[in-house]
């Protein structure tokens, strides 16, 4: 009985190993900021989730134009370096000056990022501020275990995932039901008692 006891709790040990953990894919979402503004100034609510990133890209081209990003939520902010249409490479593809930046990114780690989160975009000439736009990026609580969750760019443009759609879910699906029919099945096996076999005496 204790051999069929500590067997048992070896295949559900399996079983644990064996059901994968369906958590969402991470997303990069780019916004970007060209002469018109912020392409969406509005990132769309139910595009982003907690540790997922905004990938913010200065494209205006206007002459001197620069850019800093800054996004605050509750008292907390981040603020981007000046950010510039061009940065200069050398004849190897490196940067010039390594300060040179173009692009912003920022990661929303941890519950504390979930909520709404105010943006600006200041743009500047020659260093002096010449128009400040206004956007916002909602970030949402991220639930462990939903295998249906993906992110698909042909709804949400401006979004680069790493998600392939709805057939891993699919195969996420099966394979947990595999694993626990083997394993219950593997159990019922396993706790049946052993059959005693009569010998005759001769």
């Amino acid at each position: 009985m204790e051999g069929n006891m500590r067997s048992l709790a070896i295949a559900i040990g399996l079983l644990l190993i064996a059901a994968p953990v369906a958590a969402h894919e991470l997303v990069i979402y780019t916004v970007i900021v060209n002469d018109e503004g912020p392409q969406p100034a509005d990132v769309p609510e139910n595009a982003l989730k907690v540790g997922d990133s905004v990938w913010f890209w200065m494209k205006d081209s206007t002459e001197n134009m620069s850019l800093v990003v800054e996004l605050s939520k509750d008292g907390a902010s981040a603020r981007s370096p000046t950010l510039i249409y061009e940065c200069a490479l050398d004849e190897n593809g490196t940067l010039v000056d390594e300060n040179c930046k173009n692009r912003f990114e920022f990661t929303f780690n941890g519950n504390i990022s979930i909520g709404l989160w105010n943006v600006s975009y200041m743009k500047s000439i020659n260093g002096s501020v010449t128009e400040t736009l206004y956007g916002s990026v909602t970030i949402n609580e991220d639930v462990h275990l939903d295998g249906n969750h993906t992110h698909d760019n042909t709804t949400q443009p401006g979004v680069e995932t790493q998600s392939t759609g709805g057939a891993d879910s699919m195969v996420q699906t099966a394979a947990i039901v595999v694993a626990i029919v083997s394993a219950l099945g593997l159990g019922v096996i396993l706790m049946q008692p052993a059959k005693k076999t009569l010998v005759e005496e001769e």
